[in-house]
């Protein structure tokens, strides 16, 4: 009679051993798309999943890519309205900690853009865009990695009237970057934003529709800030010397928009 109770004792302290070993040792990773508008109403792109390389503790013995797949039925995201607080999660799950060095998105065929009600296939030119990132990841936790999915710098004039995907994307986790918000006036303007550093642009974004509100995600340090109307009525702006620090929010409030002429 001992024997028999014994025996499943042992059994599950050794599953429970095992399960305390997998959350000492891995991370769990949601990675989420963000976008930005360009001069399109509608940008879709389709997503079939992301892949994450990760170096584990040990080293690159356990260095293999994770896949984690969008599992929703419909894959077709449209990016161009990810805007502010938008945000569309493409996958999750376990990878050994240690650090992140790698980040991939997987794209499918259906690729378009609507303007005025018009649908206009895009010609997919890459269907595996990647970045890398410098990233320590601890055991047991969780963390949030967002794409940001650059529309203004992807899509271009191919032969023809046809236009071209060519996906340029960037990494970041909220961890060590911070964000900057404001709002457009009129806020029923649609803009373009950039977030420049130095020289280079960093990133992008649009106006939450209605609202006029705006949202940088994923920066850190000194940044000037340009504003581009889509509208010829109105005048280009710029902000500059807007710093933003890790997990921090800077608020540059509203700007108002200039009319052409003034």
């Amino acid at each position: 009679m001992n024997k028999l109770i014994t025996l499943p004792l042992i059994i599950l302290l050794l599953f429970s051993g095992c399960s305390s070993d997998a959350e000492r040792t891995n991370t769990l990773v949601n990675v989420f798309i963000v976008g930005a508008p360009a001069n399109f109403d509608e940008v879709w792109v389709e997503v079939l999943g992301v892949e994450v390389q990760s170096v584990g503790t040990r080293g690159q013995d356990n260095a293999d890519p994770k896949f984690f797949p969008n599992d929703q039925v419909i894959k077709r995201i449209n990016v161009g309205a990810l805007v502010g607080e938008s945000q569309f999660l493409i996958g999750r799950g376990e990878i050994p900690s240690g650090s992140i060095n790698n980040i991939t998105l997987k794209l499918g065929d259906d690729n378009f853009t609507i303007t005025e009600g018009e649908r206009t296939n895009l010609v997919l030119i890459e269907d595996s865009p990647s970045v890398d990132m410098s990233l320590t990841v601890d055991p047991g936790l969780s963390i949030d990695l967002f794409i940001d999915f650059e529309v203004f710098r992807s899509i271009r004039t191919g032969e023809g009237s046809s236009l071209e995907l060519s996906p340029k994307i960037r990494a970041f986790s909220s961890l060590n970057t911070g964000k900057i918000s404001g709002g457009i006036r009129p806020q029923t303007e649609k803009v373009i934003l950039f977030a420049v550093q130095s020289r280079d642009t960093v990133a992008a974004t649009g106006t939450v529709q209605n609202s006029g509100n705006f949202q940088f995600r994923g920066l850190s340090g000194n940044h000037r800030i340009i504003v581009q109307p889509l509208s010829q009525a109105f005048l280009s702006d710029t902000l500059n010397n807007v710093n933003v620090g890790p997990r921090q929010t800077t608020q540059v409030g509203n700007i108002t928009l200039r009319p052409r002429g003034e």
